[in-house]
């Protein structure tokens, strides 16, 4: 994996072949990883590129090149002789510098486009946070920016439109998946009638996007909770009482001398075909009909037929 550092940011490439690889080696049952790593860092553009050659034995860094010194580096006393030997090769250095231009500069100019154009707009949402420990009647206001792409980014916090200045910025923190995430917090004492302003400024964005937080009164909380805890009692009692409701229509339906029947209630008139009256379910239900009805009970092993004038 090669790492690019543009102004600050780093953007994982694909290395090609030869450039950075690795080799391992067995000797017997132990086994040896050899590594090449190749970074280049950029600033304003192309103007000014460093690129560094690691080289790693088993995860331990021996040397590098630096191409701002023109010359190998040893880490670990294990890289000094390759370290003498190579800086004394006018051949090598000559290859390493050369691919400043052949690798770094190249490669900028196939990735660069797309970084450009790429644009992925923040997510923003403001978080209040009581009883901080330091300051217990004061609230801890968090804005929160995630998801976005690029990296450069503006956040600012107002209060009543008048701009903050005492905030804290976390680090830019990486998702993994091309788009960052970042929180701006700032410790304040509330009162009645303020308005809080996290403003995000991005270049994914035509302008400045703003999210706004007021604080609630004692009486709007009480108000709030009130209502949610009136909403879990309706739904508690309104369960409650369509489970005695329904209890009570199941037990009108029975069957006569004892229980496990099922039952199906037609109509029937004669020249018309049976009409289904009533819904599959277990026992026998009455019906106020002057037809004729047509029930049919299943009690295990048999079925019995049975006719009734109701």
């Amino acid at each position: 994996l090669l790492c690019i550092f543009i102004d600050g940011g780093q953007l994982p490439l694909p290395v090609p072949l030869g450039y950075a690889h690795g080799a391992a080696a067995k000797v017997g049952q132990m086994h040896f990883l050899f590594q090449v790593r190749s970074e280049c860092h950029f600033s304003n553009g192309t103007q000014r590129i460093r690129m560094l050659e690691r080289h790693f034995f088993d995860r331990q860094e021996l040397l590098y090149f630096d191409s701002d010194r023109g010359k190998f580096v040893a880490v670990a006393e294990l890289g000094e002789p390759e370290v003498k030997r190579a800086n004394q090769d006018k051949d090598v250095l000559r290859s390493e510098m050369a691919d400043v231009d052949r690798f770094c500069r190249v490669s900028y100019e196939i990735v660069d486009p797309f970084f450009q154009a790429r644009r992925v707009q923040p997510k923003v949402k403001i978080t209040p946070t009581d009883n901080i420990e330091s300051s217990p009647h004061n609230t801890l206001l968090i804005c929160t920016v995630g998801s976005f792409f690029p990296a450069g980014i503006e956040i600012k916090w107002f209060r009543n439109g008048k701009e903050e200045p005492k905030v804290w910025t976390t680090d830019l923190i990486r998702n993994g998946d091309w788009t960052f995430h970042i929180e701006v917090m700032l410790e304040t004492k509330p009162e009645r009638g303020d308005v809080y302003t996290c403003q995000v400024e991005h270049a994914s964005f035509e302008g400045p996007v703003t999210v706004k937080w007021e604080p609630q009164s004692d009486s709007a909380r009480s108000k709030m909770w009130t209502g949610i805890v009136g909403i879990v009692l309706g739904l508690v009692f309104g369960a409650t009482g369509l489970a005695l409701y329904l209890k009570n229509k199941k037990g009108e339906c029975g069957v006569p001398g004892g229980e496990g029947g099922l039952g199906v209630g037609l109509d029937w008139a004669p020249g018309s075909p049976l009409l289904l009256r009533q819904r599959l379910r277990r026992g026998f239900c009455s019906f106020s009909s002057p037809r004729r009805s047509l029930w049919v009970s299943q009690v295990e092993p048999q079925l019995l037929w049975r006719w009734s004038v109701v």
